[in-house]
């Protein structure tokens, strides 16, 4: 009750000044309770904004993206060198979109020499576009399937991917794939 009454007059100890609580303590060291940012860590943010944090983050990106791996992890994971002369030849096909020929020619190659389509959103959307249905259908197919596993991520699809997928609703020839399509954009736009 003595300490109470010390609280009221704002005197504690020998300097005369209130003595504060460890709650008001650890809230002045930003450590209050429930205080499990990372990013209010001034540690940790040193560590992000490194230059090997950078090189890690991107090489680890790299690998689950389907990007450029750096030469280490090249050496591990694509020895042959298959998964870059693929990100190339696609690449190529995409540069090509200028002249419509030229574009579904490549198109044809690059499904020649790779029949299995990659996880790249953007690549298949513009398989959508392709003259032959055929095509079109096959991209329809692995679209769905990454819908499926999760893989389509809604901020990080193509913009055209809704007109490009209401266009094989309206004008493809076969009911069942207008109503794939129908189906994907739905779950794609919700």
């Amino acid at each position: 009750m003595a300490r109470d009454r010390d609280d009221d007059r704002g005197g504690g100890g020998f300097s005369g000044k209130r003595t504060k609580t460890w709650r008001e303590l650890d809230a002045q060291r930003g450590k209050g309770r429930g205080h499990t940012s990372r990013q209010d860590d001034p540690a940790q943010q040193r560590i992000e904004r490194s230059a090997s944090y950078e090189k890690y983050k991107a090489a680890a990106d790299a690998l689950f993206t389907g990007g450029e791996l750096p030469e280490g992890l090249a050496k591990t994971f694509d020895p042959e060198g298959k998964r870059k002369a693929q990100k190339q030849a696609m690449q190529k096909v995409l540069e090509s979109a200028e002249d419509p020929r030229a574009w579904a020619q490549g198109v044809l190659d690059y499904l020649e020499k790779y029949p299995e389509l990659p996880d790249d959103p953007y690549f298949l959307d513009s398989l959508l576009g392709h003259p032959k249905e055929r095509i079109a259908d096959k991209a329809l197919g692995k679209l769905e399937e990454m819908e499926a596993e999760g893989k389509l991520v809604k901020g990080k699809l193509p913009k055209s991917l809704d007109q490009r997928l209401k266009g094989i609703e309206m004008t493809h020839s076969d009911p069942e794939t207008q109503e794939r399509a129908r189906a994907l954009r739905e779950k794609v736009r919700a």
